[in-house]
């Protein structure tokens, strides 16, 4: 209960999110209601916010995202109770509205180029300017100056739909989605009803809910954490699902809005780390509510789903809330579009507008979940994200080519921390134009899955990668088949990286199974032949925010590694990884799993309950096995399996 809270008369040592979200929704109860303990108990809340000398806390005070949601919510408080407020109130209340409207405006004018102003693809930049834009619309009919912040908010906003992906996808990770959304929905809604462009019709706004729909883990709760994600709990919006729905009669976004309100919203709300959280969107869900939608459960959407801007590739085995699901990535930093039109920008205007601070050393990494269980994970959030944290390959321990740059300090350092979360001080941050990962190939075809991101370019130059490719093989058999292949003019000791949950046990000396919980996963090596592997622990600890800088976010990855066991210029590493259930026994659905060698080629056979898979691969495109001939890179062959 909002009346239940003491409010600070000082500025609070935190974020100051909430206030403004907290006044939106009791100025709308008085608005619907006219019961007058709405109004009072909104008035307490806006003025103990207008008489804070400064909005925000710790760094970029005044200028960034406490002072953006200040001037949404308390803009919206305006817009709804200027008529009900005393004159002394009403005065007071605008011209603080318009001092802080002022100071947000004039840094983003005066740091064109180099901060969130001119970083289009960054949640920062679409929060900001709605929040501004909100306040704006409020009280152009009282001060002339909103009219500049409008045209030039416009502009911003035309930008913006402009080079944001079509597909859908946020590089930012499904958290920051959720955090940014709305506000970017408030705007396209805005500019439309101000006689501006309706960018519903974008293709960024239109394909957005697909990427949050596939970044959803089987279970529906909890979300795929690629990049800067808290934790699996902070990606729903049922504010945002309703307005999607009603926009564009999204049958699929109005029942996951549903479901969300009616069994998540609890641990959604108490769990998430996303502040001020699901339960002040109350107002949203309320005003962006259509009845009229029906609900639609996906089951009927394609189980497989490609991102090509993020080089995201989606895979699930069904839509029961048990399913596998795999989630590979590979993109330049950013994706595509955004690594390709920021360069042109900063090069014509001598710009920085790449603020890549949420985005991960995350090449070629996966995440993998069966039966409720996490069994292949993302570190999560992480200022400084590495390739060591993530599941993928690491040449001579080395990563990304930017990552020495954390030698130059951590983040306990505050000025570091600042330059950080403006996107300057980040791991990309003098990564060179060519050094990018991508989907090289993809293919979705009757039932069998293929894709391969090539990553060598990401790596130190002095490591003189040419070829660092990443096959996932899924014949809807019960299983992955992951081959890496690894290419350079030097000899090196290359290390295959997954981190889960829980330990991995060594089963016998091609086999690890991790077991967690419902769900467990065996990991079969079959090359290297010579190999070293080991189990180990990956510590991850990081400050959430400047504003709680004894927010520690903390997590243990438990690592298997796989290395070749003399160092060499070339390595194949083929894996084959199968989920399993654990309450059916443990043995009871393994597959076996045989290597295969022929003159110039090698792969894998692989008998699961009703198939024999044959997957044979040629660096020399050279197959000949048996009766298998081919001049081909690689082939599988799927048989049924004779009883």
């Amino acid at each position: 209960m909002y009346e239940d809270e003491v409010l600070s008369t000082e500025h609070p040592h935190t974020s100051i999110t909430y206030m403004g979200m907290a006044a939106a929704n009791l100025s709308l109860a008085y608005l619907l209601t006219e019961q007058d303990h709405y109004l009072q108990e909104a008035k307490r809340w806006i003025f103990t916010a207008v008489n804070y000398d400064v909005w925000g806390y710790g760094f970029l005070v005044d200028v960034d995202l406490s002072a953006s949601w200040m001037l949404y919510g308390l803009g919206l408080s305006y817009d709804w109770l200027k008529e009900y407020l005393t004159k002394e109130e009403r005065h007071k209340f605008l011209d603080k509205l318009i001092l802080q409207s002022n100071k947000i405006f004039d840094y983003g004018q005066e740091n064109l180029g180099h901060c969130w102003s001119t970083n289009y693809w960054q949640n920062h930049n679409w929060i900001n300017y709605s929040g501004l834009l909100t306040t704006a619309y409020a009280i152009r009919s009282e001060h002339q100056g909103a009219q500049v912040w409008i045209d030039e908010i416009k502009d911003n906003f035309e930008k913006v739909f402009e080079y944001l992906p079509e597909d859908g996808s946020n590089y930012e990770g499904t958290g920051y989605w959720r955090y940014a959304i709305n506000f970017f929905l408030s705007a396209a809604d805005y500019i439309r009803q101000d006689g501006g462009p309706n960018y519903f019709d974008a293709g960024f706004l239109k394909n957005s809910f697909d990427y949050r729909l596939y970044q959803s883990a089987p279970n529906w709760e909890e979300n795929i954490n690629f990049a800067d994600v808290h934790d699996r709990r902070s990606s729903h919006s049922i504010a945002a699902y309703y307005k999607i729905a009603s926009e564009y009669n999204n049958e699929q976004a109005q029942w996951l809005g549903e479901m969300v309100r009616t069994k998540f919203l609890f641990r959604e709300a108490y769990e998430s780390k996303i502040f001020p959280g699901i339960l002040p969107e109350a107002f949203l869900e309320l005003i962006w509510f259509n009845p009229a939608i029906a609900q639609q459960s996906p089951d009927a959407l394609p189980l497989t789903k490609y991102f090509p801007d993020l080089g995201l590739v989606v895979m699930r085995s069904s839509r029961d809330t048990e399913a596998t699901h795999l989630s590979f990535k590979s993109s330049p930093p950013g994706g595509h579009k955004q690594w390709k039109l920021s360069r042109e920008l900063d090069k014509k205007n001598n710009w920085k507008t790449r603020s890549l601070t949420h985005y991960h050393v995350d090449f070629n990494h996966f995440i993998l979940i069966h039966n409720d269980a996490s069994l292949a994970i993302d570190e999560g959030y992480n200022r400084t994200s590495k390739a060591e944290v993530h599941n993928l390959i690491t040449v001579d321990g080395t990563g990304c080519v930017g990552e020495k740059i954390w030698g130059e300090g951590d983040l306990s350092n505050s000025e570091l921390f600042d330059l950080n979360c403006k996107g300057i001080h980040n791991v990309w941050r003098d990564v060179p134009k060519d050094a990018i990962a991508k989907i090289e190939a993809f293919s979705n075809d009757n039932g069998y899955t293929y894709a391969v991101g090539e990553s060598s370019k990401m790596y130190y130059p002095e490591m003189e990668l040419t070829r660092n490719a990443r096959h996932i093989i899924n014949s809807e058999c019960g299983y992955f088949i992951f081959l890496d292949e690894l290419e350079s003019e030097l000899e090196h000791t290359y290390t295959w990286r997954m981190h889960s949950e829980k330990y991995a046990s060594q089963v016998n000396q091609n086999q690890f199974e991790i077991i967690n919980g419902t769900g467990a996963l065996n990991v079969f090596t079959v090359f290297p032949e010579a190999r070293i592997t080991n189990v180990d622990e990956t510590l991850v600890e990081e400050v959430m925010t400047p504003q709680r800088p004894d927010d520690i976010r903390r997590i243990s990855l438990k690592t298997l590694l796989i290395e070749n066991a003399e160092k060499s210029k070339k390595s194949y590493f083929l894996n084959v990884l199968q989920p399993k259930d654990t309450l059916q026994g443990k043995l009871s659905n393994d597959i076996s799993v045989q290597s295969i060698k022929g003159d110039g080629c090698f792969g894998v056979e692989i008998t699961s309950k009703n198939h024999i898979e044959t997957f044979i691969f040629s660096n020399e495109n050279k197959i000949a096995y048996q009766e298998i001939e081919s001049e081909s890179k690689w082939i599988s062959v799927v048989k049924d399996k004779v009883w």
